[in-house]
């Protein structure tokens, strides 16, 4: 089993509206955005739907193409629908929603933008991550959940901006930035994490679901 991950303090750390973050880890602003593009992904991703769900997460790059999160289910099923600790599944069917499974997925992919956004701003407006690599990223999410919307049969288009989606991504994530802020950089150190990886370091920020 790897190490836990512990952030260190120094003092050429510089000071953000949002938290501290080290300086020397980040190549540019692409880079340091991208990584807390795909570290809210995977956050929200373990507080909607619990660990060992996550399979890895990377950041784009020539060798490990355009990253991203990937699940071991290609659906995985939010907390809310699955059958409560203890209850036998006769007779206690699960909740099973496909409302509340794209409603997850939705507050899921809008987490990458979101995050994004709070890095220019705490109020988190969707019109903050307005550059052209930024605009790519949130395109490529929504194209994921209009694909497992269509999945099972509740279409969000792409093209459609939905701000229940945004207001309750932003929500999750600022309760949980710390952990944002430390799988980052961890993902900014490495490139590449194994899901198991991820699960430690969020259970290590303390994050619950």
């Amino acid at each position: 089993m790897t190490a836990t991950y512990q952030p260190r303090m120094r003092e050429d750390t510089i000071q953000t509206p949002m938290g501290i973050a080290e300086e020397e880890i980040w190549q540019d602003e692409d880079h340091r955005r991208s990584a807390f593009h795909e570290a809210a992904h995977a956050v929200i991703c373990f507080v909607l739907y619990g660990e060992e769900v996550v399979r890895d997460v990377s950041l784009a790059s020539a060798v490990d193409g355009p990253g991203g999160v990937s699940t071991f289910s290609k659906l995985p099923i939010p907390m809310v629908c699955r059958p409560s600790g203890g209850e036998p599944r006769r007779g206690n069917p699960a909740p099973v929603s496909s409302d509340a499974i794209v409603d997850a997925h939705g507050v899921l992919q809008y987490a990458g933008s979101v995050a994004e956004a709070l890095l220019v701003s705490w109020e988190a407006k969707s019109a903050d991550p307005i550059d052209e690599l930024a605009q790519g990223r949130a395109l490529a999410d929504r194209a994921a959940l209009f694909e497992v919307s269509k999945l099972v049969g509740r279409e969000r288009n792409p093209e459609t901006f939905y701000p229940e989606y945004w207001e309750e991504a932003a929500r999750l994530l600022r309760a949980h930035w710390g952990g944002v802020m430390l799988l980052a950089e961890t993902l900014a150190r490495h490139g590449r994490i194994s899901g198991t990886r991820c699960d430690q370091v969020l259970r290590s920020s303390q994050i619950g679901y």
